[in-house]
This record gives structure tokens, C-alpha cells and sequence, in this order.
């Protein structure tokens, strides 16, 4: 059995709505009004949001790194339901001298001395690093040092 996206949102809506339940049974039948269980649940709705497909399809690689001639463009994720566009790094491709990837993260090292850029993304190491080996040509390739974690 795969557990996918449809099942993390629907559990945690679930669980938020047994939590408010659970919250409303104290305050009306005990008397007791547990404010962690309202802020717990709303927590869950709130997480929730993340594996729905509106926030995946808004955070995609294809959304979140584009290039255009000899600069790089990275957004950072889009967390909250209503943002429209995000904080924007244009970097340029010959300053490039270090990507290490992981599980939904990227750090790009800039002219090689150790300050660069932290990005998080949504995908697996093996997509980011897929996606990025079409951006760049194998003469840049070849300059950069690809490193995955």
C-alpha cells in the first residue's frame, strides 16, 4: 500500500475534527475549556493544506526554478493558500560553483567561497537533481560541482 498525499490531508482533517470534537464534548459536558485542543486542531487544518494539490501544483520544481539566458531564478515555497508570488533569488549561471541536493531542499554555493543560498523544495533528490541537469549544459555541468545528500 503507497500512502499518498490524498491520505496525510484527509488524516490529518480527520484528526482535526476529532480533536474539535473532543474540545466542544469537554466545554459543554464537563465544563472544562482545554484551549490546547482548538489550537491543536487547527493545527492539523492548517498542516492539511500541504499535501493538497493546489499547494504542490504552486510549488513545483517547473514553478520554482526557471532559467532565463544566463540567470538562474529561484522562488522560495508559497506556504500560505492565497500568496500569489514569493520572496525571488536571480542568480548567475558562471557564478554557480556548488548544488547539494537532498530530499526536498537544495543549496546552491556561490564564486566557491561557502556563502550561497538555501532553498526548500517539494521533491525528491533524485527529481531536483533530474530537473536541474536540464537546465544547465554539460559545459556548465562540468564547472559545477553537483553533490546529492
Amino acid at each position: 500500500m503507497t500512502i499518498t498525499n490524498t491520505f496525510y490531508k484527509n488524516g490529518l482533517i480527520i484528526f482535526a475534527i476529532l480533536l474539535l470534537g473532543v474540545f466542544f464534548i469537554n466545554w459543554f459536558k464537563n465544563d472544562e475549556f482545554q484551549i490546547y485542543l482548538l489550537f491543536f486542531s487547527i493545527f492539523c487544518l492548517l498542516s492539511s493544506y500541504r499535501f493538497t494539490k493546489s499547494y504542490i501544483t504552486k510549488n513545483s520544481l517547473f514553478n520554482l526554478i526557471k532559467r532565463k539566458a544566463d540567470i538562474l531564478e529561484i522562488s522560495k515555497l508559497k506556504i500560505a493558500p492565497f500568496s500569489k508570488k514569493s520572496v525571488q533569488v536571480s542568480l548567475e549561471v558562471n557564478r554557480i560553483s556548488k548544488l547539494i541536493i537532498g530530499n526536498n531542499w537544495l543549496s546552491i554555493i556561490i564564486d566557491g567561497n561557502g556563502n550561497g543560498y538555501d532553498f526548500q523544495l517539494v521533491g525528491s533528490k533524485e527529481v531536483i537533481t533530474e530537473y536541474l541537469n536540464t537546465l544547465f549544459s554539460e559545459n556548465e555541468l562540468s564547472n559545477i560541482d553537483l553533490k546529492c545528500i
